[in-house]
């Protein structure tokens, strides 16, 4: 009977690891074709900080453009809402300048097709 059930989860593991795509994608990499053809929440991004960092870094780098609400998601991410969307570039140009700052990306809306 084990034996059974440690098949059928190698099984789900495979098919799922199939499903999912190939190559792993780093949180900091480029948005991809697919990704870019999403929709946008304008003045919406999701914020990773560094383990020793706090939400006081998003207002120190981004707090000229207005921010509605910080929302912590978990393991150092943050959904940030901005009164002026600068835009995606100039968001990454900013997290550039910035070590504590992981990763800042568009929060993206994803529809089931």
């Amino acid at each position: 009977m084990r034996r059974l059930i440690a098949w059928a989860l190698a099984l789900a593991f495979a098919a799922a690891g199939t499903a999912c795509g190939s190559s792993p994608v780093s949180s900091q990499t480029a948005p991809t074709a697919a990704a870019s053809q999403q929709a946008r929440v304008p003045g919406e991004y999701l914020v990773t900080l560094t383990v020793s960092a706090d939400a006081r870094v998003i207002r120190d780098v981004y707090g000229r453009f207005g921010i509605k609400s910080i929302q912590e998601l978990g393991s150092n991410v943050f959904l940030v809402t901005l009164v002026e969307d600068p835009g995606p570039e100039t968001m990454a140009k900013l997290r550039a300048e910035n070590l504590r700052i992981k990763s800042v990306e568009p929060n993206f809306v994803y529809r089931i097709q």
